[in-house]
């Protein structure tokens, strides 16, 4: 057998060590290539704020997140949100807006119309968009300069005044209703508001409001205990302020079986005899189509401010622990009765 020359294996040797840095190199340089590609392709991250006042709107905050995750936006891949929960407490909504600023938002969503006015003096000067819910009068409350055409940063969704409607349900539940019981504190803007309603649909229907005044929280838990005696059920004005007292309230209205109407259906779960008002998860999804829109770059400018819905929602067991018998026919037309 002849035997390989020397030089000849030494020269392959050679050449497969250029083969496989040559393959090394081309690898390390497709590596490159598909990460930068990942990279490109990777969709931005989306910082979106909340402020949130009141534990009621709660579910609305979930639902928003839920809608939005159902329209691609999924949290910690591409939107993140600074969202520090319910602050409880209208001082501490400042200190909460700049933080959010310092994380340069996407997108800042804002409960209630005083925090949203907090949230829009905040941001003046820059062109981060605001989107609120709810608010009873976004264009008299100078969020807006018209429902059709919000024309600025904000847009969002309005309700109208559900007072009216809301005492008709009650009376039908309450036929002997004569005399109402009406916790009120002069100095809270939403309640004044509401208390104007309720007085002319009361008049209309020769309805007596007892109008229990409070002016500070320290003086708000007397009101609610001493219910008179003669009032054949209690309303709840709505306000950003009863968020922290719904335990309180309910409470002292199931302890002196007193029909309680409120707004808000959290309330009817925890006790209240009925609620006619806002759905927090029906108003939460209706809000994460509009922020997917202002996430994709449609101005709030040109997204009309929207109405919420309203839904009827009674206690059945409460009811019965009141001595209250319930018409059928309002049982019937509820949107959801507990039992």
């Amino acid at each position: 057998m002849r035997e390989q020359p020397i030089f000849n294996i030494q020269y392959s040797i050679f050449n497969l060590r250029r083969l496989l840095i040559a393959s090394v190199m081309i690898w390390g340089t497709l590596c490159l290539c598909l990460t930068g590609c990942e990279k490109e392709t990777q969709p931005p991250l989306k910082v979106v704020g909340i402020v949130n006042v009141t534990p009621t709107l709660e579910d609305a905050v979930s639902a928003l997140k839920t809608g939005l995750a159902q329209s691609g936006y999924k949290e910690g891949k591409n939107i993140r949100y600074v969202y520090e929960g319910p602050l409880g407490s209208m001082d501490k909504v400042d200190a909460a807006v700049q933080k959010i600023l310092k994380e340069t938002p996407d997108l800042i969503v804002s409960f209630t119309t005083p925090v949203t006015l907090k949230v829009k003096k905040a941001t003046n000067g820059t062109d981060i968009p605001v989107l609120f819910a709810p608010s009873g009068n976004p264009v008299g409350s100078g969020l807006v300069k018209s429902l059709k055409e919000p024309g600025g940063r904000l847009t969002g969704i309005c309700v109208g005044n559900s007072g009216i409607k809301a005492l008709v349900w009650l009376n039908k539940m309450v036929p002997e209703l004569k005399r109402l019981y009406v916790p009120f504190n002069p100095n809270d803007r939403a309640m004044k508001l509401n208390m104007k309603v309720l007085k002319k649909a009361a008049a209309d229907r020769n309805i007596e409001l007892i109008i229990g005044t409070f002016n500070s929280q320290k003086e708000m838990p007397d009101v609610l205990n001493h219910i008179p005696p003669e009032v054949q059920a209690v309303w709840q004005l709505a306000s950003p302020f009863w968020g922290a007292h719904m335990d309180a309230f309910v409470t002292s209205c199931l302890k002196q079986k007193k029909p309680l109407k409120t707004h808000v259906v959290n309330w009817v779960r925890a006790g209240a005899l009925m609620s006619y008002g806002l759905n927090g998860e029906a108003m939460g999804h209706q809000m994460s189509l509009l922020a997917g829109h202002i996430l994709k770059g449609t101005s709030p400018a040109v997204l009309p401010v929207e109405q919420a819905e309203y839904f009827l929602v009674v206690n059945l067991k409460t009811a019965n622990e009141i001595g209250l018998t319930i018409p059928d026919a309002v049982l019937k037309q509820a949107d959801q009765v507990i039992r």
